[in-house]
């Protein structure tokens, strides 16, 4: 506007050589504005990560091309990688190079995860001007990638969880259960059940035979996690949560039994963590349910499922834990990760177990010593170590 002020004020007053320098320079400035927005129009940027899921402490490479489609160079362009701020990171993320008509620049740096969590990646900001600095236009790009974090596992013991069932497809010596079929006959021994003596192999072969059935199980544990603020104590509280989260993912992602069913049942809020100034975004708190499945990948969708769950407020533990491990199959194992063995817990707890689901309580904050007809560990996290007491 000011140039154009000047230019016809220069035109009314006949100076002549001055309209032509001031034509001249607004021409300039028209063709600076022209040649920035057809360069941004035609700039293509893209963003992509090796890897996307991934554990605290290990790193992840991001590539960031930046492509020039115009048929016109661009002087300077800036790009600028937005990512959450939990996620370390050098001075590498913004970018400025000139790119001539079809050029193309890629751009490589390390991320590394420090918390678990969701984190919205491939956000950029990009600039780009002319010549002469007349013009600057920007824009963003936001492919809306997701990286995430699991839990920190730490080494955890084994608890020798008392699940035996009467169905499966592998044979467990400790068993109590037989299969329905068969698998063969064998001599008889001391101690055999009549029922099992094969009368047709005895007539055939003139000494005492009996059926050979295997002994096989099929175990399904759940674990059930207290994520209520409400349940805990305000002092540590967010840091017994979070070891208590910890000990679950531990627990599950060192089970490496194939055929263990295992299933996951936690109240809390889902965080999805974005670059700052974009926003938060926030699940409503509510029940998280994964159904027991065996197999490595479901370890994994346990854990991932676990990354972005923080605490909330909500109904106390007690109310909503008998209602959903009653929808259990009959005989799975229960493991409880709470706050202490209140009496209401093992009221509770122990009407299941006598049900018929054996349970097993981890305690964080003990405070009460009572009596259980079910085993209750204190957890105690020394280091990269769980130990329970």
């Amino acid at each position: 506007m000011a140039l154009a002020v000047f230019f016809v004020a220069a035109v009314l007053v006949r100076a002549r050589s001055d309209s032509f320098w001031l034509f001249a320079i607004f021409l300039v400035w028209l063709a600076a504005r022209g040649v920035v927005r057809l360069t941004l129009r035609r700039l293509h940027v893209t963003h992509d990560m090796d890897r996307d899921h991934l554990f605290p402490g290990e790193r992840v490479t991001f590539t960031l091309r930046v492509r020039n489609g115009s048929p016109l160079p661009a002087p300077w362009v800036w790009v600028e990688d937005r990512v959450p701020a939990a996620l370390l990171h050098g001075p590498a993320l913004s970018h400025v190079s000139t790119l001539a008509p079809g050029a193309e620049r890629v751009h490589r740096y390390e991320v590394q995860a420090t918390q678990r969590g969701l984190y919205r990646v491939g956000h950029i900001e990009v600039s780009l001007g002319d010549w002469f600095g007349l013009r600057e236009l920007g824009g963003t790009v936001d492919e809306e990638r997701w990286l995430t974090v699991y839990p920190r596992v730490s080494s955890a013991p084994l608890l020798r969880l008392p699940a035996r069932l009467p169905l499966g497809p592998r044979r467990d010596p400790a068993s109590p259960f037989q299969d329905i079929q068969p698998v063969g006959v064998r001599r008889y021994l001391p101690g055999d059940p009549l029922r099992l003596i094969a009368w047709k192999a005895t007539a055939r072969r003139g000494e005492l035979m009996v059926k050979e059935q295997p002994l096989v199980r099929e175990r399904v544990t759940t674990y059930f996690l207290d994520l209520v603020r409400g349940d805990w104590d305000a002092g540590g509280r967010y840091e017994l949560m979070e070891r208590a989260l910890t000990v679950a993912a531990s627990l599950v992602w060192w089970d490496t039994d194939p055929h263990h069913s295992l299933g996951m049942v936690a109240y809390g809020q889902v965080v999805r963590a974005v670059p700052e100034g974009i926003g938060r975004e926030v699940e409503e708190p509510g029940i998280l349910r994964v159904a027991a499945r065996p197999g490595s990948s479901h370890r994994r969708a346990i854990l991932e499922s676990l990354a972005g769950l923080q605490p909330a407020d909500g109904p106390p533990f007690v109310q909503w834990f008998q209602a959903e491990a009653s929808a259990l199959p009959w005989g799975s194992t229960v493991v409880v990760l709470a706050p202490s063995n209140s009496p209401a817990l093992v009221e509770s707890a122990s009407l299941l177990q006598r049900r018929g689901h054996p349970v097993v309580l981890l305690v964080f904050e003990p405070r009460r010593t009572m009596r259980t007809p079910f085993p209750v560990y204190e957890v105690e996290a020394a280091g990269a170590e769980v130990r329970l007491a």
